[in-house]
């Protein structure tokens, strides 16, 4: 099965893939508003051919624009699930710093996020 992981942002959205049980991060898109957002995320679901999209969930008010973009992209009929994403992005970004990358490299650091999130996932299902 192949699994994307979603690290939703309101400017940036890191993803993540894996097709076993290992998952790795894979890019960052930029967006302007919730519509492109759910937009981007469809187009890349459907010509990546995921099988399942695993999104973090954040808490507080984040948490609200987290299931309107899940139960957006449920209405495209893809399947979607949620995993706790509680401090993913500043653990990726610790970690992106231990390993020595550079500042410019560490705006990434949402598409790592993005591969805890989905990496906890895997281990908890898998």
């Amino acid at each position: 099965m192949t699994y994307l992981g979603i690290d939703f942002g309101l400017r940036r959205i890191g993803l993540a893939i894996s097709e076993g049980s290992l998952a790795s991060p894979w890019q960052v898109i930029e967006v302007k508003n919730f519509k492109g957002a759910v937009e981007k995320i469809s187009k890349i679901i459907k010509d990546g051919q995921f099988q399942k999209v695993i999104i973090g969930m954040p808490e507080g008010k984040m948490g609200k624009n987290v299931v309107g973009f899940v139960n957006s992209l449920k209405k495209s009929g893809l399947e979607v699930e949620t995993c706790d994403e509680t401090l993913s992005s500043r653990d990726a970004l610790r970690k992106m710093i231990e390993q020595g990358f550079p500042q410019k490299k560490r705006r990434l650091s949402d598409a790592a996020a993005a591969a805890i999130i989905l990496q906890n996932y895997l281990d908890k299902k898998l």
